[in-house]
């Protein structure tokens, strides 16, 4: 090679990288279906150098939340990349999507990214996904409740395939409780905007969850049936926000006993049972069935008054007070009524 050619001066990486970027911006869109649903495949695929330069530029803009920049890089990551390798990448890109407010583009990411988990292939991967993947999956659908809630539920869904695979029963347990729990914000917010009756189709999906952790066998059974009674009031408020008292009575009631059933006369010590009792009677007193309501806030004083797992004092008082102020509500509706 002639030492003065073109080709034998050093390479310049960073314009390089730039070019790409310019490149990118310019030249390639997401490629869609008939049906409008992004296409994951397609186009050149990457070599591991280009790979490696744009997943560097990608986690550069990110960190300086340039996320309009990152966008375009990341689309063109995801049409080279196939199977479950891409799902990480499809994740950096919806938060990108979140963040400048591309709402629709990033619900068509995550119902591709949603069929890539239901793949059959998918179980067999499930060891090379990244491990922070389901948290990741429960920040986003945390982030999008108060911008679209019913994307939050599909990044939930997705979350929660995820969760699925994961051997430990311990980890499930855990997860499978904060998917619950963001799944009751969900419901607050559905019925903030006057949507309660679009909460049934979640229905399936909440008994999913639970059905999942009943499965779990390598942990203690009171560990699970804790957990799974935290789940289960998480639940029950899902059905309290939505205005369904009588699946939120049920399920308080079913978390109240699971407890009772572990741990006996212990149970009373926990607050997860104090909580029960409470949420029992909001729903009780909802369901405009103030005999009852009076008997659960009353248990639940008591429970509150037992606790001997509270983090702070504080915490103990101001619960005992909510107990308190909620008997007086009632006796105030009695002597109205």
């Amino acid at each position: 090679m002639d030492s003065n050619s073109v080709e034998s001066f050093p390479r310049n990486w960073t314009v390089e990288s730039m070019i790409e970027r310019l490149s990118i911006s310019n030249k390639e869109q997401p490629t869609t279906s008939s049906t409008g649903s992004v296409r994951f495949g397609g186009g050149r695929k990457l070599t591991s150098q280009e790979s490696i330069q744009l997943q560097s530029l990608v986690e550069q803009d990110m960190k300086e939340k340039r996320f309009d920049d990152a966008i375009p890089i990341l689309q063109r990551i995801v049409r080279s990349v196939e199977g479950h390798h891409k799902i990480n990448h499809v994740i950096n890109l919806v938060r990108c999507l979140f963040e400048t407010d591309q709402m629709e583009e990033a619900k068509t990411f995550c119902k591709d990214l949603h069929s890539t988990l239901n793949s059959a292939n998918f179980t067999s991967a499930a060891k090379d996904i990244c491990k922070n993947c389901d948290v990741d999956l429960l920040h986003i659908a945390e982030d999008f409740i108060g911008k679209d809630y019913k994307a939050s539920i599909l990044f939930l869904r997705c979350a929660f395939k995820v969760i699925a695979t994961l051997h430990s029963g311990k980890q499930k347990l855990q997860k499978l409780e904060s998917i619950t729990f963001r799944m009751m914000k969900v419901a607050k917010e559905m019925s903030r905007q006057n949507n309660k009756n679009e909460f049934k189709s979640q229905f399936g999906f909440m008994d999913e969850i639970i059905d999942d952790m009943l499965r779990v066998t390598d942990v203690d059974l009171k560990t699970k049936c804790k957990k799974l009674a935290w789940c289960l009031l998480n639940k029950a408020s899902c059905f309290k926000y939505t205005s369904f008292y009588s699946q939120s009575i049920e399920d308080n009631k079913q978390a109240i006993l699971l407890m009772k059933a572990a741990f006996g006369d212990d149970a009373k010590f926990y607050r997860v049972v104090g909580d029960g009792y409470n949420n029992l009677g909001v729903a009780y007193e909802a369901d405009k069935q103030l005999m009852e309501a009076e008997t659960a806030y009353l248990q639940a004083k008591h429970v509150y008054e037992a606790v001997t797992d509270w983090k702070h004092n504080e915490d103990r008082q101001s619960f005992i007070r909510l107990t308190e102020n909620n008997l007086k509500i009632i006796s105030d509706k009695y002597h109205n009524s």
